[in-house]
């Protein structure tokens, strides 16, 4: 077994059913699992694209700093392919066959992921006390 396997979080396992498609096997067995491992990396990496945009994260407001997070993901190609490469770069050669195959849908579901994720961490991207 590919060591980087090793290093990944384990996550409850969600129920199986025989309707479980290709893409949402992946997605729960793989892409969550490398995702929560590269959590804090997302986050600095976060934080540096918004210091490069002069994006002030403590004085924004959560709403404005969600919006931002929407944009970015959306937006800026050249950051969501930074992101997307760091997700990338934890597959094993297997899990990079699967993933070629229909990385259109995987990098959508890639993308869906982290803006929850960003979203849902915004004590980690700006102190609680400075949340607007």
């Amino acid at each position: 077994m590919d060591a980087r396997k090793d290093l990944r979080p384990v996550l409850p396992t969600i129920e199986e059913t025989d309707k479980c498609s290709v893409e949402e096997k992946f997605q729960n067995e793989t892409l969550r699992q490398i995702i929560k491992l590269q959590h804090y990396l997302l986050i600095a990496l976060f934080k540096t694209y918004a210091f490069t945009r002069k994006t002030d994260l403590q004085t924004t407001s959560e709403q404005r700093i969600k919006r931002f997070i929407e944009s970015a993901l959306s937006k800026d190609l050249a950051f969501k392919n930074r992101l997307i490469g760091v997700i990338i770069g934890q597959f094993t050669m297997e899990e990079l066959e699967i993933y070629k195959e229909n990385s259109s849908e995987f990098n959508k579901r890639i993308l869906a992921i982290l803006k929850k994720r960003l979203k849902d961490s915004l004590s980690e991207l700006v102190p609680k006390a400075s949340i607007l």
